[in-house]
Protein backbone atom coordinates (compact mmCIF):
# COMPACT_ATOMS: atom_id res chain seq x y z
CA UNK A 1 0.00 0.00 0.00
CA UNK A 2 1.44 3.82 -0.93
CA UNK A 3 1.54 6.18 1.13
CA UNK A 4 -0.03 8.32 -1.67
CA UNK A 5 -3.68 8.27 -1.72
CA UNK A 6 -6.85 9.07 -4.00
CA UNK A 7 -7.93 12.87 -3.92
CA UNK A 8 -11.19 11.38 -1.51
CA UNK A 9 -8.87 9.82 0.58
CA UNK A 10 -9.16 6.62 -0.65
CA UNK A 11 -5.82 4.06 -0.47
CA UNK A 12 -3.78 3.23 -3.42
CA UNK A 13 -1.58 -0.48 -4.29
CA UNK A 14 1.08 -1.09 -5.88
CA UNK A 15 -0.50 -3.01 -8.99
CA UNK A 16 1.00 -4.83 -12.57
CA UNK A 17 -0.84 -4.79 -15.58
CA UNK A 18 -0.82 -8.16 -17.53
CA UNK A 19 1.24 -5.81 -20.34
CA UNK A 20 3.57 -5.58 -17.27
CA UNK A 21 3.10 -1.69 -16.46
CA UNK A 22 3.44 -0.92 -12.83
CA UNK A 23 1.30 1.30 -11.22
CA UNK A 24 -0.93 2.20 -8.32
CA UNK A 25 -4.55 1.11 -8.43
CA UNK A 26 -7.35 1.24 -6.01
CA UNK A 27 -7.59 -1.65 -3.61
CA UNK A 28 -11.47 -1.75 -3.19
CA UNK A 29 -11.26 -4.73 -4.93
CA UNK A 30 -8.34 -7.34 -4.59
CA UNK A 31 -7.49 -8.85 -7.40
CA UNK A 32 -4.55 -10.75 -7.89
CA UNK A 33 -2.82 -7.90 -10.18
CA UNK A 34 -2.57 -6.03 -6.63
CA UNK A 35 -0.93 -9.02 -4.73
CA UNK A 36 2.56 -9.83 -4.24
CA UNK A 37 4.70 -13.14 -2.57
CA UNK A 38 7.98 -11.58 -1.15
CA UNK A 39 9.96 -14.66 -2.12
CA UNK A 40 13.21 -14.07 0.39
CA UNK A 41 16.54 -14.65 -1.53
CA UNK A 42 19.08 -16.03 0.69
CA UNK A 43 21.85 -14.54 -1.76
CA UNK A 44 21.02 -11.12 -1.15
CA UNK A 45 19.37 -11.43 2.09
CA UNK A 46 16.54 -9.83 0.42
CA UNK A 47 13.10 -10.59 -1.38
CA UNK A 48 11.74 -10.92 -4.97
CA UNK A 49 8.15 -9.70 -5.49
CA UNK A 50 5.96 -12.11 -7.12
CA UNK A 51 3.05 -10.99 -9.03
CA UNK A 52 0.33 -13.61 -8.11
CA UNK A 53 -1.47 -12.22 -11.05
CA UNK A 54 1.38 -13.96 -13.42
CA UNK A 55 1.26 -16.94 -12.06
CA UNK A 56 -1.87 -17.86 -14.61
CA UNK A 57 0.24 -17.73 -17.29
CA UNK A 58 2.69 -20.32 -16.08
CA UNK A 59 5.84 -17.60 -16.00
CA UNK A 60 5.99 -16.36 -13.09
CA UNK A 61 6.74 -13.10 -12.71
CA UNK A 62 8.98 -10.65 -10.87
CA UNK A 63 8.88 -6.52 -10.29
CA UNK A 64 12.33 -5.66 -11.81
CA UNK A 65 14.02 -2.48 -12.70
CA UNK A 66 14.16 -2.28 -16.84
CA UNK A 67 17.75 -0.07 -15.92
CA UNK A 68 20.05 -1.38 -13.76
CA UNK A 69 23.08 0.96 -14.39
CA UNK A 70 21.87 3.25 -11.77
CA UNK A 71 19.54 6.75 -12.00
CA UNK A 72 15.97 7.14 -11.91
CA UNK A 73 14.21 4.20 -14.01
CA UNK A 74 11.08 2.54 -14.82
CA UNK A 75 9.73 -0.71 -13.32
CA UNK A 76 8.36 -3.93 -15.43
CA UNK A 77 7.76 -7.24 -14.77
CA UNK A 78 10.26 -10.09 -15.52
CA UNK A 79 10.30 -13.31 -15.82
CA UNK A 80 11.39 -15.79 -12.52
CA UNK A 81 13.92 -17.25 -14.07
CA UNK A 82 15.00 -20.91 -12.01
CA UNK A 83 18.67 -20.61 -13.35
CA UNK A 84 19.33 -16.92 -11.60
CA UNK A 85 17.29 -14.11 -11.09
CA UNK A 86 17.55 -11.16 -13.03
CA UNK A 87 19.64 -8.24 -12.39
CA UNK A 88 17.86 -5.27 -10.27
CA UNK A 89 14.94 -7.94 -9.24
CA UNK A 90 15.55 -7.95 -5.15
CA UNK A 91 14.36 -5.46 -3.21
CA UNK A 92 14.81 -4.32 0.75
CA UNK A 93 12.97 -1.69 3.09
CA UNK A 94 14.32 0.98 5.39
CA UNK A 95 12.42 2.97 7.53
CA UNK A 96 10.89 5.56 5.65
CA UNK A 97 9.02 7.93 8.32
CA UNK A 98 5.79 6.91 8.85
CA UNK A 99 6.53 3.96 6.67
CA UNK A 100 8.74 1.67 4.81
CA UNK A 101 10.95 3.02 2.12
CA UNK A 102 11.51 0.31 -0.65
CA UNK A 103 14.55 0.14 -2.20
CA UNK A 104 16.41 -2.23 -4.50
CA UNK A 105 19.12 -3.97 -3.54
CA UNK A 106 21.56 -2.29 -6.44
CA UNK A 107 21.63 1.13 -5.13
CA UNK A 108 20.32 2.45 -1.56
CA UNK A 109 19.75 5.94 -3.47
CA UNK A 110 16.54 4.60 -5.24
CA UNK A 111 13.19 4.02 -4.06
CA UNK A 112 10.02 2.89 -5.16
CA UNK A 113 7.78 6.35 -6.35
CA UNK A 114 4.37 7.07 -6.86
CA UNK A 115 5.44 9.11 -9.92
CA UNK A 116 4.26 13.15 -9.66
CA UNK A 117 3.62 15.61 -6.76
CA UNK A 118 -0.26 14.45 -6.99
CA UNK A 119 -3.16 14.65 -7.01
CA UNK A 120 -2.53 9.89 -7.18
CA UNK A 121 -5.10 9.02 -9.35
CA UNK A 122 -5.33 4.93 -9.83
CA UNK A 123 -3.30 4.10 -12.81
CA UNK A 124 -0.62 6.48 -11.51
CA UNK A 125 2.51 5.20 -12.77
CA UNK A 126 5.29 3.79 -10.51
CA UNK A 127 9.28 4.07 -10.98
CA UNK A 128 12.13 4.12 -9.19
CA UNK A 129 13.50 7.63 -8.25
CA UNK A 130 16.84 8.47 -7.74
CA UNK A 131 16.45 10.58 -4.51
CA UNK A 132 14.81 10.48 -1.52
CA UNK A 133 12.35 13.56 0.11
CA UNK A 134 12.31 13.04 3.33
CA UNK A 135 9.26 10.27 3.92
CA UNK A 136 6.94 11.91 1.26
CA UNK A 137 3.52 9.87 1.11
CA UNK A 138 4.70 8.57 -2.90
CA UNK A 139 7.78 7.18 -1.70
CA UNK A 140 6.46 5.04 1.53
CA UNK A 141 4.72 1.96 1.94
CA UNK A 142 3.43 -0.40 4.06
CA UNK A 143 2.73 -4.31 3.90
CA UNK A 144 -0.48 -5.66 4.53
CA UNK A 145 -0.50 -9.92 4.82
CA UNK A 146 -3.21 -11.84 2.14
CA UNK A 147 -3.01 -15.34 2.92
CA UNK A 148 -3.15 -15.90 -0.99
CA UNK A 149 -1.01 -19.18 -0.57
CA UNK A 150 2.19 -17.80 -1.72
CA UNK A 151 4.53 -18.70 -4.72
CA UNK A 152 6.43 -22.22 -4.30
CA UNK A 153 10.39 -21.20 -3.79
CA UNK A 154 11.41 -23.98 -1.88
CA UNK A 155 14.97 -24.89 -0.01
CA UNK A 156 16.68 -27.83 1.91
CA UNK A 157 19.05 -26.98 4.58
CA UNK A 158 21.88 -29.57 4.61
CA UNK A 159 23.83 -29.43 7.82
CA UNK A 160 28.07 -29.26 6.89
CA UNK A 161 28.62 -31.84 9.82
CA UNK A 162 26.59 -34.17 8.20
CA UNK A 163 26.12 -33.36 4.24
CA UNK A 164 24.20 -36.82 3.21
CA UNK A 165 20.91 -35.41 5.97
CA UNK A 166 18.87 -32.55 5.43
CA UNK A 167 16.71 -30.40 8.31
CA UNK A 168 13.39 -32.61 8.79
CA UNK A 169 10.15 -31.73 10.19
CA UNK A 170 8.22 -34.83 11.96
CA UNK A 171 4.73 -35.17 10.54
CA UNK A 172 3.84 -37.82 13.31
CA UNK A 173 4.74 -34.77 16.00
CA UNK A 174 3.91 -31.69 13.90
CA UNK A 175 5.18 -29.62 17.11
CA UNK A 176 7.94 -31.39 18.33
CA UNK A 177 12.14 -30.95 17.94
CA UNK A 178 13.10 -30.95 14.08
CA UNK A 179 16.13 -33.14 13.43
CA UNK A 180 18.55 -33.98 10.61
CA UNK A 181 17.87 -37.07 8.37
CA UNK A 182 18.90 -38.78 5.20
CA UNK A 183 16.01 -38.40 2.59
CA UNK A 184 13.50 -41.32 2.63
CA UNK A 185 13.86 -44.12 0.13
CA UNK A 186 17.30 -44.65 -2.38
CA UNK A 187 15.60 -40.83 -4.05
CA UNK A 188 18.56 -38.12 -2.75
CA UNK A 189 16.26 -35.38 -3.57
CA UNK A 190 14.96 -34.23 0.00
CA UNK A 191 11.53 -35.37 0.76
CA UNK A 192 8.34 -33.04 1.15
CA UNK A 193 9.14 -33.05 5.07
CA UNK A 194 12.53 -31.55 4.09
CA UNK A 195 11.53 -28.49 2.20
CA UNK A 196 11.14 -25.42 3.22
CA UNK A 197 9.57 -22.40 1.26
CA UNK A 198 11.49 -19.08 1.79
CA UNK A 199 9.04 -16.04 2.45
CA UNK A 200 10.02 -12.65 3.52
CA UNK A 201 7.52 -11.27 5.95
CA UNK A 202 6.67 -7.87 6.86
CA UNK A 203 4.23 -6.89 9.79
CA UNK A 204 3.03 -3.19 8.30
CA UNK A 205 5.99 -1.40 9.10
CA UNK A 206 8.16 -3.92 10.68
CA UNK A 207 10.42 -5.99 8.82
CA UNK A 208 10.24 -9.81 9.91
CA UNK A 209 12.88 -11.51 7.89
CA UNK A 210 12.59 -14.82 6.18
CA UNK A 211 9.63 -17.20 7.28
CA UNK A 212 11.06 -21.09 6.52
CA UNK A 213 7.40 -23.28 5.70
CA UNK A 214 7.53 -27.02 5.85
CA UNK A 215 6.13 -28.08 2.69
CA UNK A 216 4.78 -31.06 4.36
CA UNK A 217 3.18 -29.62 7.81
CA UNK A 218 2.77 -26.11 6.03
CA UNK A 219 4.14 -25.17 9.72
CA UNK A 220 6.59 -22.27 10.34
CA UNK A 221 9.89 -22.91 11.60
CA UNK A 222 10.55 -21.68 15.08
CA UNK A 223 12.65 -21.44 18.28
CA UNK A 224 12.40 -19.57 21.68
CA UNK A 225 13.74 -16.24 23.42
CA UNK A 226 15.93 -18.57 25.70
CA UNK A 227 17.37 -20.92 22.56
CA UNK A 228 16.79 -24.43 22.34
CA UNK A 229 14.22 -26.37 20.66
CA UNK A 230 13.87 -25.56 17.16
CA UNK A 231 10.40 -26.85 16.16
CA UNK A 232 7.23 -26.12 13.99
CA UNK A 233 4.67 -23.92 14.72
CA UNK A 234 1.46 -22.00 13.47
CA UNK A 235 1.90 -19.56 10.49
CA UNK A 236 -0.47 -17.35 11.46
CA UNK A 237 1.39 -15.92 14.58
CA UNK A 238 4.61 -14.81 12.88
CA UNK A 239 6.86 -12.88 15.42
CA UNK A 240 10.69 -12.47 15.65
CA UNK A 241 11.08 -16.57 16.76
CA UNK A 242 9.56 -17.61 13.30
CA UNK A 243 11.93 -15.46 11.53
CA UNK A 244 15.40 -15.93 10.38
CA UNK A 245 18.51 -14.20 8.49
CA UNK A 246 20.69 -16.15 6.54
CA UNK A 247 24.37 -15.00 6.16
CA UNK A 248 27.58 -15.87 4.52
CA UNK A 249 29.35 -19.04 7.20
CA UNK A 250 32.98 -18.45 7.35
CA UNK A 251 33.63 -22.07 5.37
CA UNK A 252 33.16 -21.88 1.42
CA UNK A 253 29.73 -22.72 0.44
CA UNK A 254 28.09 -22.73 4.11
CA UNK A 255 25.35 -20.31 5.48
CA UNK A 256 24.62 -19.49 9.44
CA UNK A 257 21.24 -19.11 9.78
CA UNK A 258 20.41 -16.44 12.25
CA UNK A 259 17.00 -16.12 14.59
CA UNK A 260 15.40 -12.68 13.72
CA UNK A 261 14.61 -12.52 17.76
CA UNK A 262 18.45 -12.59 19.10
CA UNK A 263 21.46 -11.67 17.56
CA UNK A 264 24.22 -14.72 17.24
CA UNK A 265 21.52 -16.90 18.24
CA UNK A 266 21.75 -19.56 15.10
CA UNK A 267 20.53 -23.05 14.01
CA UNK A 268 22.59 -25.72 15.17
CA UNK A 269 22.87 -29.48 15.19
CA UNK A 270 22.73 -30.54 19.16
CA UNK A 271 26.39 -31.75 20.47
CA UNK A 272 29.60 -32.63 19.67
CA UNK A 273 29.56 -35.43 17.32
CA UNK A 274 28.97 -37.78 15.64
CA UNK A 275 26.22 -35.93 14.12
CA UNK A 276 24.27 -38.96 12.93
CA UNK A 277 20.64 -39.31 11.39
CA UNK A 278 18.11 -37.85 14.28
CA UNK A 279 20.31 -35.45 16.18
CA UNK A 280 17.87 -33.07 16.89
CA UNK A 281 18.40 -29.65 15.83
CA UNK A 282 18.32 -25.96 18.34
CA UNK A 283 19.33 -22.28 18.18
CA UNK A 284 22.43 -22.00 20.40
CA UNK A 285 24.66 -19.10 20.45
CA UNK A 286 27.44 -18.90 17.55
CA UNK A 287 30.85 -20.41 18.24
CA UNK A 288 32.45 -19.13 15.39
CA UNK A 289 32.06 -21.72 12.81
CA UNK A 290 31.93 -25.05 13.34
CA UNK A 291 30.46 -28.00 11.75
CA UNK A 292 27.26 -28.18 12.83
CA UNK A 293 26.48 -24.27 12.73
CA UNK A 294 26.76 -24.27 9.40
CA UNK A 295 24.65 -24.91 6.55
CA UNK A 296 24.26 -25.34 2.78
CA UNK A 297 21.02 -23.62 1.49
CA UNK A 298 20.03 -25.90 -1.67
CA UNK A 299 17.13 -24.51 -3.79
CA UNK A 300 14.85 -27.08 -4.73
CA UNK A 301 12.77 -25.21 -7.63
CA UNK A 302 8.61 -26.47 -8.10
CA UNK A 303 6.20 -26.41 -11.16
CA UNK A 304 3.71 -23.74 -10.56
CA UNK A 305 0.19 -25.58 -10.92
Amino acid sequence: MSGATQPNGQPLALAAASNGSITVQDPGEVTLNLVWSLVYDIPSGNFVMVNEGSLSSGTPMVLALTNTGGGTSALRLSSFLLAGLPPGSTWDVAPGGAALAVRPTLSSSINLNVEGSGPYQPGNPVIAYDGWGGGQPNEIWTFNPLDSGGFPWNYAFTPECNQSTFLTANPDDPGGQLTIEVPAGTDVRPAPTQLWSAEYRIDGIIPLGAVFINEELSMALRTTPGGGAVFCADPSKIDAWSAWTVGPGPDAGGSVIYSAGKAQLVLNVSGGGPYNPGNVVISYPWQGGAENEQWIPLFVPHEVT
